[in-house]
């Protein structure tokens, strides 16, 4: 019977019915004299209270007094702050005995302290197996894992792991650091786990439930009463719910929480490849759901900045790419329904700045590579390459992991045309005829092979290509199955299931496919994307650095965001999505202009020449030419003109991208820019770019006016420079036109543009003279400064620093080889004019800005220090 929280009534007489005398008070007996004494009452009441007020405090405060005596647990909890028990919403006779249920809202919910607690009859040592107190869990009333271990691994001074795991496996003993920024305490009997930074705690499982079975675990922790961000929310309110399974709609980074306490930043990474739910509760609680038999681990890192966090992640996540100069410039995909050939021609003809395209279609690799349009297939991407490469363009086409079945019985099979059946041991299959499994996708049957147990005999034979690529997109990887599994209810068989996951698992291969070990994929499910790209790249030969739409914990691959609908609202979402993929590792972000599905340009055109004007400051761009097209040449009239004016102020902007791009990430959430500003803790509606750079972007239909929280120091319009005159911490009101997206410039800042386009990034930046903008910083007319640089190579950057009346320019580096090779340099040797911001208004030559022609002859530092240049 489990304890019940209902409403009660009294019930009280009418009142008049009450009959009053005189009389009937002079008959009272004695003891009723007594009883209706006031002061009496109040003697009794009191000391009632003093009797049972200890008893109950006994019974049910959660921290129990003396030595190894385990905790009641009380149901007396307030709505807000229930954690659901199993799933939640259940009947009463399907609540767990040791829970408490709310008969009103029909609501199964934990006891505080929870009763599902793992126990110890001594203090906590890694060596240490706990035991479950309670045998069942709630859900299905499944046995309790009998033998559990915690080990917490001090990896860094500032990062430490916590690794929950079963007891039955080879014990995970972890380091220990004499130097570290955090304190831990795991409490017995009932295993509690208190983690301290300078800032205070950190990370408490605050008594909750830690449930661990053949099937689920869970664990419930508090990070912080105050503000989260992560799991592509910014911030990460209560109430939310994600689901760690990859699919069609994930978030594309790594798990990874950032949360804010007392001025300072801690952040929690989740490294459970199995199908995961994580709810934020209403009180900053966090529960955690793996349906996964081997146990939980998270990664906890000290801060105390947002910078700091990005940092310690990536160290565990790698940071192993090479960002090439052309990566920053447009990506086509797509033909509008036209000839290759003809549509490249239009594009160039159109002055379209773009650097790379995939080809006359996707790839899919075929089972039987003889068959006719497989071959047809082979052969279109050969000519795609060759046409592309012939426009002087790269090619970058797009591939998916599966695999299209195609054994067409009327074309011999041979070992060097099919994979089929020599390896048919690493294909999934149906969990009940133990045939290929076979999913669906535009229409054709396609097999799904386990990479991660792949030979390199069976992807030498899959891959059919000789020619090098210059990129690749691995899309479709998480992987892709558009097939009907109706059929396929997996809740009969799984612990847990809901719509989360149901949503997860639509356009996914059905949960049960299995290898001939019956090893199933269901618990993998996680890791495929990532196997599927290392398999790929091996097939490839390496040397690039793929896109990918799905990985595990991989910081060294550029993210390729799917499935995107164009909307007003996932134009924000993807501002937000980059800006947080950035600050968790993933620095090269890329996501479709106008999204790559559902788009209706009759009366969406506005929203597309927005979302162009955004992905000028996104960290990579790909553009959808795809029906119904994207691209530039797909609209007329001022629409068009907009578009073409973002991609090339996009390249424009690459050598300071360029330059940021070496040092962090590019487009930034406001709190990690500033992380000691109190005003920007729940701000999600304007992004930093690097250091120096503001965007503030139209969010609306129509939207004629941005308002701006205005940061510390002096900013300035960066086109026009005009100056924010604006507290610190307030709101500017600034107009917006329709050919307009708001960016402000930092005062203190140089940077350098190239503003004359030629086509692509690298043609721009050997023929484009540079243009230098000074937005001074000023605490008086004559006490102003401003400082910049803009990286070249790894042997060259040069370094700008101005006052009110002088640019003076150094070198950092002496490889000039590129720069100053004249005619046969990469990077043009100079600039051709300045403009500056923030002078005394008699020193302008237009209404807010003197701006003026100079060459600044960058080849001159070869033989000298320093080149002076007068601003005034």
């Amino acid at each position: 019977m489990n304890p019940k929280v209902e409403d009660t009534q009294s019930n009280y007489e009418d009142a008049e019915n009450l009959n009053y005398s005189y009389d009937g008070i002079k008959q009272l007996k004695w003891y009723e004299h007594v009883i209706l004494n006031r002061p009496l009452q109040i003697f009794v009441a009191l000391l009632i209270t003093a009797v049972l007020v200890p008893v109950i405090l006994y019974q049910f405060h959660f921290i129990p007094s003396g030595g190894f005596q385990l905790s009641v647990g009380s149901c007396l909890v307030p709505q807000t702050s229930r954690l659901p028990c199993g799933p939640g919403n259940v009947s009463e006779g399907e609540c767990h005995a040791q829970c408490c249920y709310d008969v009103k809202t029909g609501f199964c919910f934990h006891r505080l302290p929870s009763r599902f607690s793992y126990i110890m009859d001594v203090p906590w040592s890694q060596y240490l197996v706990l035991h479950p107190r309670v045998s069942t869990i709630p859900y299905n009333s499944k046995a309790s894992l009998r033998n559990l271990r915690l080990s917490i691994n001090e990896r860094t001074a500032t990062h430490l792991t916590l690794d929950f795991y079963n007891g039955k496996e080879p014990l995970r003993a972890g380091r220990r650091l004499y130097n570290k920024t955090y304190s831990y305490v795991v409490s017995s009997p009932e295993l509690n786990i208190e983690v301290k930074g300078p800032q205070g705690t950190i990370f408490n499982t605050i008594r909750g439930p830690l449930i661990a079975s053949d099937g689920i675990w869970e664990l419930t922790f508090r990070l912080t009463n105050a503000t989260m961000y992560g799991l592509g929310e910014l911030p990460l309110c209560s109430g939310t719910e994600k689901v760690i399974y990859s699919h069609n709609n994930d978030f594309s980074s790594i798990p990874l929480i950032f949360a804010r306490y007392n001025g300072s930043y801690h952040g929690l990474l989740l490294d459970t490849p199995a199908p995961t739910e994580i709810m934020v509760r209403a009180e900053n609680e966090i529960i955690v759901r793996s349906l996964t038999g081997t146990g939980l681990k998270f990664n906890l890192f000290v801060g105390p900045t947002p910078k700091d966090i990005m940092n310690d992640a990536m160290n565990l996540i790698g940071s192993n790419w090479n960002l090439e100069y052309w990566m920053l410039g447009a990506h086509i995909c797509g033909t509008s329904d036209q000839d290759l050939n003809n549509y490249i021609n239009k594009l160039t003809a159109a002055n379209i700045p773009f650097e790379s395209h995939c080809g006359h279609r996707p790839i899919v690799l075929g089972s039987n590579r003889c068959e006719a349009m497989e071959m047809k297939n082979l052969q279109d991407v050969d000519s795609g390459a060759n046409l592309i490469r012939q426009a002087r363009k790269r090619f970058v086409p797009h591939i998916s992991p599966y695999i299209r079945f195609n054994e067409d019985t009327t074309t011999l099979k041979t070992s060097a045309c099919t994979i089929l059946p020599e390896f048919d041991l690493f294909m999934y299959h149906d969990p009940y005829t133990f045939e290929i499994y076979k999913g669906e996708v535009g229409g054709a049957k396609v097999m799904y092979p386990a990479y991660d147990v792949a030979s390199s005999h069976f992807l030498k034979r899959l891959w059919p290509f000789t020619k090098k690529f210059d990129g690749l997109i691995i899309e479709n990887n998480w992987p892709l199955d558009q097939s009907n599994k109706s059929a396929q209810d997996p809740s009969p068989y799984l612990d847990y299931y809901n719509e989360n996951f149901k949503a997860a698992l639509t356009n996914t291969p059905t949960w049960n496919m299995t290898l001939l070990d019956k090893t199933k994929y269901f618990f993998k499910h996680n890791t495929y994307g990532e196997e599927s790209v290392k398999a790929i790249m091996n097939m490839t030969g390496g040397g690039i650095v793929p896109a990918v739409s799905s990985h595990w914990m991989n910081g060294n691959v550029m993210i390729n965001r799917q499935n995107i609908e164009a909307l007003w609202l996932n134009l924000h979402r993807e501002l937000i999505q980059a800006a947080l993929g950035g600050i968790s590792g993933h620095w090269l972000w890329s996501t479709p202009i106008c999204g790559d599905t559902n788009f209706f340009p009759e009366n969406q055109t506005d929203l597309c020449a927005k979302w162009y004007m955004a992905s000028t400051y996104f960290p990579l761009v790909r553009i959808d030419a795809n029906t119904p097209a994207r691209d530039p040449t797909a609209f007329n009239g001022n629409y068009r003109n907009y578009m073409l004016t973002s991609l090339n102020r996009r390249l424009a902007f690459i050598p300071y991208f360029y330059t940021v791009l070496q040092q962090g990430p590019l487009l930034r959430p406001m709190f990690y820019q500033y992380p000691q500003a109190d005003y920007f803790e729940r701000t999600n509606s304007q992004f930093s770019v690097g250091d120096d750079l503001l965007i503030v972007p139209n969010l609306h239909v129509m939207q004629s006016y941005v308002h701006v929280t205005m940061p510390p120091g002096t900013w300035y319009e960066i086109w026009g420079g005009e100056r924010v005159n604006v507290t610190e911490g307030k709101i500017a009101t600034m107009p917006t036109l329709e050919s307009d997206f708001l960016t402000l410039i930092r005062g203190g800042s140089i940077i350098a543009l190239q503003n004359e386009i030629h086509g692509t990034a690298e043609n721009t930046r050997k023929n484009s003279l540079f243009s230098i903008v000074i937005a001074l910083q000023c605490f008086n007319t004559t006490s102003c400064s401003a400082s910049g640089e803009v990286y070249f190579l790894p042997g060259l950057t040069l370094k700008f620093r101005a006052t009110h009346e002088k640019l003076y320019v150094t070198a950092e580096g002496d490889d000039f080889s590129t720069m100053c090779n004249f005619p046969n340099n990469d990077i043009m040797e100079d600039a051709g004019d300045i403009k500056i911001f923030g002078l005394d208004p008699q020193f302008n030559n237009y209404d807010t800005y003197r701006h003026f022609e100079e060459y600044v002859m960058f080849c001159d530092l070869e033989a000298q220090d320093v080149i002076e240049v007068n601003l005034i």
